[in-house]
């Protein structure tokens, strides 16, 4: 699915070069502690393949978070082309959303102004989530909502509020996918085997960000193998 991107800094875009943000956040809580070595050997794929295509380089600028307990720069955007290797995560903690989404939205309001002093065009922020759970926010940090936090984040009078896919298996639940998304959410479909489910996951977030840079243009991917889609427009769950 073709989705136009809109510039959040410029309503008349008055540079020549144009350029994605795109995060990609992942769920590093103790669950997925088995899942490490296929986690960071994906996420060298697709830095290789950015740093080794001239166009999706020049297209896609990235970061890699993660998140359990707390939330964690894995690699800064500012930096990732002097990056020779990424570093490796290490799972552990429980799936507490709220610094996630917080620290999404300080990256991109720190990202997107160095992105467009360096004279590029900055499109719509892209933020990919993969997660295999549930938020935990509600047992480790009573009193904070991760909802009024992502309401923050995905508010529509904030410029750069970015676009969201999200990709769930293991116990991530059909709802909170659907409530962090704003373009597209996928779920693994059950039985499945969640190491698939993780390594079809990152193939398609890699395809979206190479599709994209080819068009300039928003690709989200409308089918993933082994999940299915979640509806957006649900008012019940």
């Amino acid at each position: 699915m073709n989705t136009p991107l809109s510039n959040p800094l410029d309503e008349t875009p008055q540079y020549t070069e144009s350029g994605l943000p795109v995060y990609v956040v992942l769920d590093t809580s103790l669950s997925m502690k088995d899942f490490e070595p296929l986690l960071n050997d994906t996420l060298e794929s697709i830095h290789q393949t950015i740093v080794t295509s001239p166009q999706v380089q020049e297209f896609v600028h990235l970061s890699v978070l993660s998140f359990n307990s707390r939330a964690h720069v894995v690699t800064a955007m500012t930096e990732i082309d002097d990056v020779q290797r990424l570093p490796v995560v290490t799972c552990s903690g429980r799936t507490n959303f709220g610094p996630m989404i917080r620290l999404v939205r300080s990256r991109i309001e720190h990202d997107v102004p160095v992105l467009g002093s360096r004279g590029i065009q900055v499109l719509r922020p892209l933020v990919f989530v993969l997660t295999d759970g549930a938020p935990t926010d509600e047992q480790d940090l009573p009193g904070e909502n991760w909802h009024d936090d992502l309401d923050e984040l995905l508010d529509p009078g904030w410029k750069p509020h970015p676009n969201v896919i999200t990709y769930g298996f293991g116990r991530a639940r059909e709802s909170v996918l659907r409530r962090l998304s704003t373009v597209a959410a996928f779920v693994a479909e059950e039985g499945g085997d969640n190491r698939e489910a993780l390594r079809a996951a990152m193939t398609s977030l890699l395809n979206s960000m190479v599709a994209s840079a080819e068009s300039h243009s928003l690709e989200v991917p409308t089918e993933v193998r082994g999940y299915r889609s979640v509806p957006l427009d649900v008012i019940f769950d």
